[in-house]
């Protein structure tokens, strides 16, 4: 099932560059709903791509992938590099395009990220309700967060159920690589509205999804204009609500 926000980027002068996509496997609300059964391979999602990020088959784990090397992060915090036949729940891939380089300051948290990104976008005169962007920020980080998932206790249960239980890891100082994406912030259960960042540290030691981060001393690329976004047409039973979803209080950050 596509969005109609979705429909309407394809549309878009967006829709038309083929230089670039963005690759999406199984809706978000099918996925908060509790299928978390294999709908594709590592292989198939994130080889050749230049960034992404997902979760792991019966939730073994947030997935992480760089320049299709792809680790997933257990419930122990060690990431774990994936082979190519593995299969994952949850994915968002970036391929090709063209990079455009973004001046983060220091001290920036994650709704400050976003809103430096917005604002980059602003002057370039792009609407971020019309693109979907990919973002690449490597450097040194403080008061970092990050989350993981492990298998549900019991069938049936949601992501939001599992999440609520969630895995933290916290590191007062941190340095390594937030790879994720900025979707419009209209949905209506398809896509994570918003900025959606997982992490792999520099020493492969930590990971998974971000929580909360503040930018210390970093580099950042963004992929626009040239992407578009592809996403597998949902099954029927993969329909879904976002309006009891509370994306924000799941994957957002935390106070």
């Amino acid at each position: 099932m596509l969005d109609h926000v979705l429909d309407r980027i394809r549309a878009s002068r967006l829709g038309r560059l083929d230089h670039g996509s963005v690759t999406q496997v199984r809706s978000a609300s099918a996925l908060f709903a509790g299928d978390f059964s294999g709908t594709t391979t590592v292989g198939s999602e994130f080889s050749h791509t230049r960034l992404g990020l997902g979760v792991m088959h019966d939730l073994e784990g947030e997935l992480v992938s760089l320049r299709s090397t792809t680790w997933r992060i257990p419930v122990e915090g060690i990431p774990e590099e994936v082979s190519p036949e593995e299969e994952i729940a949850f994915g968002i891939a970036a391929h090709g395009g063209i990079a455009h380089d973004v001046h983060f300051d220091p001290q920036l948290d994650i709704e400050g990220i976003l809103s430096a990104l917005d604002a980059y976008l602003l002057r370039t005169h792009v609407d971020h309700e019309h693109v979907v962007c990919a973002l690449e920020i490597q450097g040194t980080f403080s008061d970092v967060v990050l989350r993981t998932v492990g298998h549900p206790e019991w069938e049936g249960e949601s992501l939001g159920e599992v999440l609520d239980h969630e895995t933290r890891f916290s590191f007062p100082q941190w340095s390594g690589t937030l790879v994720g994406f900025r979707y419009p912030d209209a949905t209506t259960g398809s896509t994570i509205p918003g900025l959606h960042l997982h992490a792999i540290s520099d020493d492969r030691q930590s990971g998974g999804h971000v929580r909360n981060a503040t930018t210390t001393s970093v580099t950042a690329s963004v992929w626009i204009d040239d992407l578009h976004l592809r996403q597998d047409h949902a099954r029927p039973t993969e329909a879904g609500d976002s309006g009891s979803i509370d994306f924000g209080a799941y994957e957002g950050p935390i106070s």
